[in-house]
């Protein structure tokens, strides 16, 4: 036993002492990690790829253009007949158009607000990409665009432009990379509505965020 304590304690110290003299290795070459994806077959139309994948996934694939964002919504929501919106301040929609009794922005700390967010029924947000290859959304969380408004609604509303469509994870984050110095706080890779199943694997959906996931693309 005595010897292996001693070898452990080697190997230890072995590992330690390269940490702590690597910064000072004059020759050693950064190489970007590969793109394991980039090995992979994908579609050569990843929109439609996308659509697909989403679409097992339990998202509700919707189009629109951007003339009609506002109109697709209120379809959307009148099908379930909600009337509690939330949205973040950088929405860029035309509020008024939108059909809701009760219109909450999320531009105060959720202490403010945490009646307004948990009671209220559906939420529009954006996301910054979609990825063909595994069919989930890029979500990055803000100040104005809060991570809650993905978590508390029943039904969350995704709005992404068919143009902002990668085709793997990786890419993904490098874009997000080169269009911010300091990375957000909370990225997200949301593969449609939140679902678990219990010992009989009989799915539950909303256990830790939306029952209901549309995405529109525009």
């Amino acid at each position: 036993m005595s010897r292996l304590n001693e070898l452990s304690s080697k190997s230890k110290e072995a590992i330690l002492n390269k940490v702590k003299n690597g910064h000072r290795d004059t020759n050693f070459t950064y190489i970007p990690s590969s793109d394991p994806v980039g090995h992979i077959k994908t579609s050569d139309d990843a929109l439609e790829e996308l659509k697909e994948k989403m679409s097992a996934n339990k998202y509700i694939v919707e189009e629109a253009t951007i003339e009609t964002l506002e109109e697709k919504i209120n379809q959307i929501v009148a099908k379930y007949g909600y009337e509690k919106m939330i949205y973040g301040s950088n929405l860029n929609l035309n509020i008024d158009k939108i059909k809701a009794k009760s219109k909450i922005c999320f531009n105060e700390q959720i202490e403010n607000l945490r009646s307004e967010v948990f009671h209220s029924e559906f939420s529009i947000i954006h996301a910054k990409a979609g990825v063909s290859s595994h069919g989930v959304a890029l979500v990055l969380s803000s100040k104005e665009q809060p991570r809650m408004l993905s978590l508390a609604p029943t039904l969350c509303i995704m709005l992404l432009k068919k143009e902002s469509v990668v085709k793997s994870l990786a890419e993904a984050l490098t874009l997000v990379k080169k269009e911010n110095e300091t990375l957000p706080s909370n990225i997200l890779f949301i593969a449609g509505p939140s679902r678990t199943a219990d010992i009989e694997l009989i799915p539950v959906f909303g256990v830790h965020g939306s029952q209901i996931v549309h995405i529109i693309f525009y």
